[in-house]
């Protein structure tokens, strides 16, 4: 029977939840090396994924590998990952995680420990103990895939096929075809062998060799996702050789799982030879960071605080983490007035002014924060705020004004939803000018739809898109290495990743995605016609390379990168803003544009449609939660006013109201750029900090709103009771 369940305890009350003193709470002096220790972590761990298979979203349509293996002519599914842990059988795994290795095994040795804190002594000593293990681990996979090695002879083709396809390196179906070809007749060969006694294996052996058969066949049916049904001549030259080589590669994994590894034999007497792989040599930029600047950053002595505040309890630090509560924890404090009221006498136990600037915007933060939700108290947005109606089918509540103002206010917009609608048309109109400029480069006088549709035929043909998108990604982040604008670890730039969309997904994100990899909007064979023209159409070249730095390097695959590895340097406030999320990439979308990025009239299209968008986005969706737009005039409004393909457009707007989106998402893009834009005048062109310090500095805070980042970077006097509204745009009457 089952127990009866308990009732739940009652929430407790803010008098017993709000410390009374803040001051027990305020942390001591850190580890300086615990920066540097995930970093080390994180960077080992990215790169690995270049290597290992079912790791990072290789096959990557819609996440997990998707339609890896295909539906096109009876291919197989994609297997499932292997179900015992064995390392690649990659040998440039090795050779790259050895270098890695070794230069921060070299890095530690000019670290002085004596200058350290004993906790950094003890993390730097336990940091180089971590390095070495990972040393000799390395040796050992090298002597399991030579123990490995006679078993699978073909291993080493596959495994080159696929570290090619991670790289993205030009596809050429037919000689493709023929290595898969002789790899599929290579199995049929070993497995008659070892079915005839010719080759005998000890069943530990023939266990791992299973297991690295069925790593071998998930990295190739993701392999085979990348490309197939979107380039006809990999689909033409390469479905029955996929499916021979899946159906050889099932076969010997089961032989050697079922029959040998079953069997009692003796050791086939494999000595491994040769199994030393020596590390890659030393790339031209370090891998290794300014070790001593990160051990320099400033340390935030009121991350658990922050924490308490947040209700994530003690030692919440750093990025990641909601407020779920686990089970067996205390019930999460009750969010009321007396809370709120609790916490700013709270914050009083505290001096100011003895904080680091770090802590200090904590504090006003939290203070803010308390003080919103008081005057608040009584008021409450009208809910089911009627929609303007129409027969797009697109669904989705309207916000409503008052709700729109609530949501302004948390994220300290100090604008009224009609002010932003005019900054919308204001940022709007610039865009039409620049495009005439632009269309009359291109010899279309100042007609600027000419100039749009010109650049949208431009789209490459079928299997061509992810080298294009690739070369456009590294170009990005090599122009803002050799032009110094933010620091640029070599080993982000190198871990770069790529995955294509579903078909299915492509209804509601026409234009590629990205984040931990860049995912790629192009058609297949099972699209119908209309379909396929209108996403090749949206992203033709001038489009995507403006996108291509938003959505990797700088933009989101950047402050991912580097938050992951800055997280506990200041305290978590909790605040995942779409204004920092999407206004950071924004922002470098004008700023390229701005220094000359876009070096053709076709690219300076492609950053002003996308611009012109943004613009169009606060127009139309501030438009549609107050009630004054349908859906359809949002579409109408994209296609007519923005040039947008009409299928492109319908699957914007049905994503923006539809999808799991705040009221104000689609409009923080461009004003999260803005704001960016505004605090860049205020200490940049003021000549208080230089360009690529002040990107250093806003990255180094993350993800708060930019008012926030306004206070931590800049040198203004920060006082306990001081006003943090922020006019970014100016006045808007």
């Amino acid at each position: 029977m089952t127990p009866q369940a308990q009732q739940a305890p009652a929430a407790p009350s803010a008098a017993t939840t709000v410390p009374k003193d803040l001051k027990p709470l305020l942390l001591p002096r850190q580890s300086e090396m615990r920066i540097p220790m995930q970093w080390y972590t994180a960077d080992r761990q990215v790169l690995a994924q270049n290597y290992l298979p079912g790791v990072g979203g290789g096959g990557g349509r819609g996440g997990g590998g998707g339609r890896g293996g295909g539906r096109a002519g009876g291919a197989p599914e994609t297997p499932a990952a292997p179900a015992i842990a064995l390392p690649s059988l990659s040998t440039n795994r090795i050779a790259r995680l050895k270098r890695l290795d070794l230069d921060w095994q070299l890095a530690l040795t000019r670290v002085d420990a004596a200058r350290l804190s004993p906790a950094a002594q003890a993390d730097l000593a336990q940091l180089k103990t971590t390095i070495a293990s990972n040393l000799a681990a390395l040796d050992a996979d090298a002597t399991v895939i030579a123990a490995l090695t006679p078993i699978l002879p073909f291993a080493r083709d596959l495994v080159e096929i696929y570290e090619a396809r991670v790289r993205v390196d030009n596809m050429d179906a037919q000689t493709s075809a023929g290595r898969i070809t002789k790899a599929h007749k290579d199995i049929a060969a070993v497995r008659a062998k070892v079915e005839a006694g010719t080759i005998t294996i000890a069943p530990d052996l023939a266990r791992q060799a299973a297991a690295a058969t069925d790593g071998l066949r998930t990295s190739m049916a993701e392999w085979f996702g990348f490309y197939n049904e979107y380039d006809p001549l990999f689909t033409w030259w390469m479905n029955l050789p996929y499916g021979h080589l899946n159906r050889e590669l099932e076969q010997y994994a089961a032989l050697l799982r079922d029959t040998v590894a079953a069997a009692t034999q003796q050791n086939a007497g494999h000595t491994p030879a040769g199994a030393d792989i020596a590390p890659v040599a030393p790339p031209l930029r370090p891998s290794v960071p300014d070790l001593q600047a990160l051990m320099a950053l400033p340390q935030d002595e009121t991350i658990d605080i922050v924490a308490a505040f947040r209700g994530t309890g003690a030692g919440g630090r750093g990025g990641g983490g909601g407020r779920g509560t686990a089970p067996g924890a205390a019930p999460a404090p009750v969010r009321d007035v007396a809370f709120h009221q609790a916490w700013l006498e709270a914050l009083k136990t505290v001096d100011f002014n003895a904080l680091s600037r770090n802590a200090q915007v904590n504090y006003l933060a939290i203070k803010r924060m308390c003080e919103q939700q008081i005057a608040r108290a009584n008021f409450v947005p009208p809910a089911n705020i009627p929609r303007k109606t129409d027969n797009s089918g697109i669904t989705g509540p309207a916000r409503g004004r008052d709700g729109l103002i609530l949501d302004l206010a948390d994220e300290m917009i100090p604008y009224s939803p009609e002010e932003l609608i005019e900054l919308g048309n204001r940022e709007f109109a610039w865009t039409v000018k620049e495009m005439e400029k632009a269309a009359a480069e291109l010899g279309f006088g100042g007609d600027w739809m000419k100039a749009l549709e010109h650049t949208k035929i431009t789209a490459v043909p079928p299997g061509k898109q992810p080298e294009m998108i690739r070369d456009l990604v590294y170009h990005a982040a090599d122009y803002l290495i050799l032009n110094d604008l933010i620091t640029v670890s070599p080993v982000n730039r190198e871990a770069l990743r790529m995955g294509m969309m579903s078909p299915e997904r492509q209804l509601v994100n026409p234009f590629f995605l990205g984040g931990s990899q860049i995912t790629v909007s192009y058609p297949t064979n099972t699209m119908e016609y209309d379909q396929r023209i209108q996403s090749m159409r949206g992203n033709n070249p001038g489009f995507s390379n403006a996108t291509a730095g938003h959505e990797l390097i700088p933009g989101h695959n950047y402050t991912g990168y580097m938050g992951q590895r800055l997280a506990g340097h200041r305290a978590n406030l909790g605040v995942s803003t779409p204004f920092y999320g999407e206004g950071w990439p924004l922002y470098w979308e004008t700023l390229l544009y701005d220094i000359g990025f876009h070096d053709t009239p076709e690219k300076k299209v492609g950053a002003l449609f996308w611009r012109m968008h943004r613009a169009a986005r606060i127009v139309f969706s501030l438009n549609f939660h107050m009630g004054r737009w349908s859906p359809q005039e949002a579409v109408d409004f994209l296609v007519n006013e923005v040039g947008h393909e009409r299928e492109n457009a319908t699957a914007e707007v049905r994503r923006s109201f539809q999808g799991n989106y705040g009221p104000l998402y689609q409009a923080a893009y461009l004003l999260g750029g803005l704001q960016l834009r505004g605090l860049k005048a205020e200490l940049v062109d003021t000549g208080h900090m230089t360009l690529k310090e002040f990107h250093d500095a806003v990255v180094l805070q993350g993800s708060m709103p930019f008012p926030l980042t306004r206070l931590a970077i800049s040198k203004m006097p920060l006082t306990r009771d001081m006003n943090l509204d922020w006019k970014f745009y100016g006045e808007l009457k």
